[in-house]
């Protein structure tokens, strides 16, 4: 499966309830400005509720023809059938994912220095989320990943590395400047003022770099 990790949502209910915003309005009002790629995360729902959930928001990302990824929950994944998921260093393994959700599915693992890094790529992962690289509300465990350790991350693996943390427009740019195949947002998307006008923004900045 060809992804587009350009611009990559990632969900967050407490976000849009901070805006008084429906959840599943906001992500669709993402999806038909042009995000790339979703990722349902939920930390603290059962099993069942997240499948529920994660249902609903591939219905949504489906319209769009736009692959969901799964946080950490395999099981979750395969019940939905997502297109993969994205794996911390403390979740599941790799190897696990693979043999549950076979060899097409996308995995994704999170990396915090180049050790991490080159061992995901070695075990298989198809992409890697690499941060945190500005400071973020959502992940307060993230550590700090500084830009020149996330070029050196880009400049030392094959497959496609994601910014993480704490990335809002001003920060778009500069990330993908370092090589970075896209970058995974939540508050500067379903946080912001105006979503559609925030995706647009970005799109904007991903073509720009792309035409030069």
């Amino acid at each position: 499966m060809d992804m587009d990790y350009s611009i990559y949502l990632v969900t967050n209910r407490e976000v849009t309830e901070k805006k008084g915003r429906d959840f599943y309005a906001s992500i669709e009002e993402a999806l038909q400005h042009g995000v790339t790629l979703v990722q349902l995360r939920e930390k603290n729902l059962p099993d069942a509720a997240v499948a529920e959930e994660g249902r609903r928001v591939k219905a949504l990302c489906d319209r769009y023809g736009v692959p969901l990824l799964v946080d950490d929950r395999i099981a979750v994944a395969k019940a939905i059938g997502a297109a993969g998921v994205h794996l911390g260093q403390s979740d599941d393994t790799l190897q696990e994912a693979r043999k549950e959700l076979g060899k097409d599915a996308i995995i994704g693992i999170s990396a915090h220095n180049l050790a991490e890094a080159l061992a995901a790529e070695k075990g298989g992962a198809d992409y890697l989320g690499a941060g945190a690289l500005y400071p973020t509300s959502t992940k307060k465990d993230a550590t700090d990943l500084s830009l020149a350790e996330f070029r050196a991350i880009v400049g030392a693996v094959s497959i496609p590395v994601v910014g993480i943390g704490g990335i809002g427009i001003p920060q778009y740019g500069e990330v993908l400047d370092c090589g970075a195949a896209g970058c995974a947002m939540i508050t500067s998307i379903l946080g912001a003022d105006d979503i559609g006008a925030a995706v647009d923004t970005m799109k904007a900045l991903y073509r720009e770099r792309q035409n030069r």
